[in-house]
């Protein structure tokens, strides 16, 4: 197999292959490191500035290693482009075939099973002749399963969650439909490949799957974090226990399909289960209505402490969860599918339970009230422990790496959160942009301090006069819905071209007609903070509204902030900062995407200005020439056109 060095050279094989391919330093750095690691083991941080190409980086060594390769990244963007662009192209370039495999959540493929249910179940009826007619000729033609392959449908469509593989649905080996299913199918592509390319969340579900005995993915030599900034906020996530209301509702309804379609001649308990069902279905409203109304957003309680109004409906719906659960038991064996209800059943009870009357140490206990269902939950307040036990680094070689990994220089944020307390490679790779050339950062002195009243209207003014200095071109990050609704209305029939809003239509079909016009305007939020690539004249104009500080009011965030304070820690300087430094590294570098990209990065936050943390920010942030002046802004916008520049460049 060709080696690193030759696989990177000025006139090696990516060089006779990829148009325009130059030789990086950083690139073939980052390369070295990822070899040695594949071949001796160890952990290696490397934060790739963007532009150095740290996909190639780390798939070339690991196809030439000859080890198990998973390859994990936090979006599906970035997954896809990597198992169909870069490894086609590594293929090309080496001339060898890579045994790779794409392999996404369960949530992603048909279940044969389920679809067999819901279609000879009254929920058909409510949904479109014409989309069920599509799902059920797609069916029988597909040989992956992969939702993708619709048109159309998204993973939130309700006819799809009807017919998905879920985790709580999916009853293995003893399936009718086993040997046809397409989750036993992708994982048994993924078992025999050398590469595979999964994303966080479906990693850390393998990793609390472990924890309990059993497996997800496959056993591998060497697992590549690709964004691994969110590897913490995924990992919460899943060691976190949660319950909600659609959970509830699902088991109900699934288990009285079940018992229907297993057509038993011989029950005596028939016309009991449905009323079974319902109870479950009405327990499970008032409970979980009581906790809507009472909560707005997210609000934690007390180990062990539901709230005094909620008890009475929590002790009636455990008990008709119970009831259910033994019903079901009563035709044990009858059939798989009422077996795998009652499971289910008793993990669900086992869970609210848990979180209701639980005291589990380490974990903050919240409950969270949203437009079409209600959650109770418990997440693990430092997940760093966990990851010291081996969770995290039980695989002999482990890379992290992502554009944003350190903060002023340095990777001690990244280490505390993660629990890596022993010694590591650390590569802090700059980018091969010149952003001193190409951007300049504007943070205006003039607005009031974001916590001030006046704010949003004066911001609002700002970000006007700043689309208007750019012809459009512009995404405008938010940090929280309230603002994002508030700068779109202001901006309505002001902007010099479409005006376009997160949430009125997919990501996909937002970015596509960002880039169609020009002149377009984006608000957003969320999502749009990372995992956008703009590149070239389409994007020239980043605004962000202020630093992006957690919300110290969500119950995890404020239990990290207390863990930190009564471990001795300044919580603000050692926690919040940093986690804001992050994120807006991530905003910032929304910008320059190519080493022809010129454009604007303003941050409407004073702060940034008067604050003695302001220097975390600016460290952190790539260096290029700052001012709060807007008429500097100005002149050096029109001081070259985009395109002259473009073409010097």
């Amino acid at each position: 197999m060709t080696g690193v060095q030759e696989i990177f050279a000025q006139d090696g094989p990516l060089a006779r292959t990829l148009s325009g391919y130059e030789q990086r330093q950083q690139q073939v750095e980052m390369a070295t490191a990822v070899a040695a690691s594949l071949e001796g083991g160890g952990v290696v941080l490397a934060e790739a500035g963007t532009g150095t190409g740290k996909t190639l980086a780390y798939l070339a060594p690991a196809v030439s290693s000859g080890r198990k390769v998973i390859v994990s990244t936090g979006t599906r963007n970035l997954q896809e482009q990597i198992f169909f662009k870069d490894l086609v192209n590594l293929e090309e370039a080496l001339g060898i075939r890579i045994d790779a495999a794409y392999l996404k959540g369960q949530e992603n493929y048909l279940c044969r099973r389920r679809l067999e249910a819901f279609l000879s179940s009254p929920a058909v009826l409510s949904c479109a002749l014409e989309q069920v007619s599509s799902l059920k000729d797609w069916a029988g033609r597909t040989s992956d399963g992969d939702r993708m392959e619709i048109e159309g449908m998204s993973d939130t469509s309700p006819l799809w969650r009807q017919v998905c593989s879920t985790r709580e649905t999916r009853i293995g080996s003893r399936c009718p439909f086993h040997e046809e299913c397409h989750v036993t199918r992708a994982r048994a592509r993924a078992n025999a490949a050398d590469i595979v390319i999964v994303n966080h969340h479906l990693y850390f579900a393998d990793l609390a799957t472990r924890m309990q005995g059993g497996a997800v993915l496959p056993d591998h030599d060497a697992i590549i974090f690709d964004e691994a900034h969110l590897i913490e906020d995924v990992a919460t996530e899943f060691f976190s226990i949660k319950v909600s209301s659609a959970r509830v509702d699902r088991l109900a309804e699934e288990s009285l399909a079940a018992v229907r379609g297993a057509r038993l001649t011989d029950d005596p308990h028939e016309d009991r289960r449905e009323p079974m069902a319902r109870s479950v279905k009405g327990d499970a409203a008032d409970f979980f209505g009581g906790l809507a109304t009472g909560t707005q957003g997210r609000a934690s309680f007390p180990a062990g402490r539901l709230p005094e109004s909620m008890l009475s409906a929590y002790h009636r719906l455990d008990s008709s969860l119970e009831a259910l659960e033994m019903s079901l038991r009563a035709l044990e064996g009858r059939d798989q599918a009422i077996d795998h209800c009652a499971a289910r059943a008793a993990d669900l009870r086992s869970d609210l339970a848990s979180i209701a009357e639980g005291d589990r140490r380490g974990f903050v206990f919240w409950m969270e009230s949203r437009p079409r269902s209600a959650i109770l939950g418990a997440s693990p307040i430092d997940i760093s422990e966990q990851f010291r036990q081996g969770v995290l680094f039980r695989v002999p070689s482990v890379v992290l790496t992502s554009a944003t990994l350190s903060t002023s220089g340095n990777f001690g944020f990244l280490r505390s959160r993660l629990g890596i307390d022993f010694d590591c490679e650390e590569l802090s790779l700059e980018t091969p942009f010149d952003y001193p050339r190409q951007a300049r950062l504007f943070i205006p002195s003039d607005l009031p301090d974001p916590r001030e009243e006046g704010f949003a209207q004066a911001a609002a003014e700002m970000i006007d006069l700043l689309c208007d200095l750019s012809g459009g071109g512009a995404l405008v990050l938010c940090t929280s819905n309230k603002n994002m609704r508030a700068f779109h209305e202001s901006l309505e029939g002001r902007t010099p071209g479409p005006l376009l809003l997160q949430g009125e239509a997919p990501k996909t079909q937002l970015m596509e007609r960002f880039t169609a016009d020009r002149t377009s305007v984006l608000v957003a939020t969320a999502s749009f903070w990372q995992g956008v690539d703009l590149p070239g004249d389409a994007l020239r104009m980043v605004i962000i509204d202020k630093l992006p500080f957690a919300s110290p009011v969500d119950p995890v965030v404020s239990a990290r902030i207390e863990h930190s304070r009564d471990a001795g820690a300044n919580p603000f300087m050692d926690y919040q900062v940093p986690q804001a430094a992050l994120a807006l590294k991530q905003g910032f570098g929304r910008l320059i995407r190519t080493g022809t990209d010129r454009g604007v990065v303003a941050i409407l936050d004073s702060r940034l200005l008067t604050m003695r943390y302001r220097r975390v920010f600016l460290e952190s942030l790539p260096q290029c020439p700052v001012t709060s002046d807007f008429s500097e802004i100005r002149e050096w916008w029109s001081s070259r056109s985009l395109s002259g520049d473009r073409e010097t460049a």
